[in-house]
């Protein structure tokens, strides 16, 4: 019977400790996207996008063909003009286990000398290395009509 009731024991405290670190790694990838944004806004979106990302990244491009790794990701960087394009983002969805996660959100895009903004959604997918730090491994977005 006492061995019953500590192997009872022992699961519901794996099931409890499993919940709990689940809300933990959410609430950490929510953080990091939103740091992610934050860097984007500050810095600009060439420096946070590269500090962000994995070697190992992939880029999905809406109507082009998807980056493969860092240093395509910066090649393609290197070639818009940083200081005139704002990029921000909001993440509405966190969703982690282990050491992968997504986030789900919408973007704007402001383009300083236009009167016109981009709206869209994006996804990312994240990985939580060993020294703790999520770094995206695969990152994707579409353009939508202006929000309500």
């Amino acid at each position: 019977m006492t061995k019953k009731l500590f192997f009872l024991l022992l699961i519901l405290s794996a099931c409890i400790h499993h919940g709990t670190d689940k809300k933990f790694l959410e609430k950490e990838l929510l953080k990091t996207d939103q740091d992610f944004c934050l860097m984007s806004i500050e810095k600009g979106m060439k420096e946070a996008f590269l500090s962000y990302a994995a070697d190992s990244v992939i880029m999905l491009r809406q109507g082009e063909l998807p980056l493969f790794g860092k240093a395509e990701l910066t090649k393609h960087l290197e070639t818009i003009p940083d200081k005139q394009i704002h990029l921000r983002w909001v993440p509405i969805v966190a969703e982690a286990s282990g050491n992968l996660g997504y986030t789900f959100g919408k973007w704007e895009l402001r383009t300083t000398g236009k009167d016109t903004v981009e709206y869209g959604t994006y996804v990312t997918i994240w990985k939580r290395f060993p020294d703790g730090k999520w770094k995206y491994v695969l990152d994707g977005g579409n353009n939508t009509p202006k929000p309500d």
